[in-house]
């Protein structure tokens, strides 16, 4: 079992996309994929990119014992991902469909298969010994009871060795009544020391409306969050500390495929702070990465290493 320095828990599940912008799921019509997906698995792959072999990655979550499962896994291992920690389960692989409409607007239907069976077992401690950060997406939180007490015990042990915890709330209205479920959030949101987010989001979080924006940020700071980076698509991104406020623009692209940006953002910004670099210079790096992959179809069509480097 390979000890990794980046590790997240979580859904790992395949993304089948509906073709074409204004073809309901009501209506028969022509899907494509399957992409390797879930927020975690997102994440993960990105920050192997980016830790480009210096830095070890770890992914722990369940896959079903199905092509689909393979699909995960064969990703997750090309990316350099430990998948030593993926539990292979007799449920089917959890998937989730996805459709656009011609406003950019999205709507999922998931089915969250083996991945809502991670429960707090299959989080071994042995595993976190050369842990430095730890990341949480809250579509995690929601997919079932076993999967929240799962991160809950992950959170645990990452806090007791000292690592940074990182958390995107990834509100995801199809999977949870999130105000009904904002508790949960909150336990994890105060252990946080990176908070990727969206202004909507930083809105929901703190009961405020998005006008007051320096009460929203005043009052995350005081549940004790240390770095603030608020991703906010095309406009860019904002990262922000008690200190001081960065602003980073994203790249002008034509935009294909949106979904798995803000993971693959999350994903390098991570790897890159691992790598000694400043909050700017993470940033930018996250910036291009998420930039770079919406001009291709897939949630995990990340850009290389090369590509990025070019840019910078």
């Amino acid at each position: 079992m390979e000890k990794a320095e980046i590790i997240t828990v979580g859904e790992a599940l395949v993304e089948i996309m509906r073709r074409g912008k204004t073809i309901s799921f009501e209506k028969t019509g022509v899907f494509l994929g399957p992409y390797p997906s879930g927020a975690p698995c997102i994440f993960i792959s990105s920050a192997a990119l980016i830790g480009k072999e210096k830095i070890k990655t770890g992914f722990i979550g369940v896959v079903g014992n199905d092509d689909f499962g393979k699909v995960i896994l064969e990703r997750l291992a090309w990316d350099g991902v430990d998948i030593s920690s993926i539990k292979i389960s007799n449920s089917f692989t959890g998937c989730a469909f996805i459709r656009y409409f011609p406003d950019g607007k999205r709507k999922f239907i998931f089915h969250p298969g083996a991945a809502a069976t991670l429960n707090p077992d299959d989080i071994k401690e042995e595993y976190f010994e050369k842990v430095k950060t730890l990341h949480i997406s809250g579509s995690s939180l929601f997919i079932s009871k076993n999967s929240y007490s799962a991160c809950e015990k992950a959170l645990q042990i990452a806090s007791k060795k000292k690592a940074l915890i990182s958390f995107d709330p990834n509100i995801r209205p199809e999977m949870a009544q999130f105000s009904k479920s904002m508790k949960k959030v909150k336990n994890f949101l105060k252990q946080a020391y990176f908070l990727f987010t969206t202004e909507e989001e930083l809105s929901l979080l703190t009961e405020e409306s998005q006008f007051a924006y320096n009460k929203i940020i005043q009052k995350i700071f005081d549940y004790g969050v240390q770095v603030i980076i608020v991703k906010k698509g095309e406009n860019g991104s904002e990262i922000i500390t008690k200190q001081n406020k960065i602003s980073i623009p994203a790249l002008k692209v034509k935009v294909i495929d949106p979904t798995g940006a803000g993971d693959s953002y999350a994903g390098a910004f991570i790897a890159s702070h691992l790598k000694g670099f400043t909050l700017k210079q993470c940033g930018k790096i996250a910036s291009i990465t998420a930039s770079l992959k919406c001009t291709r179809r897939g949630p995990m069509s990340f850009p290389s290493y090369e590509e990025i480097n070019k840019i910078l």
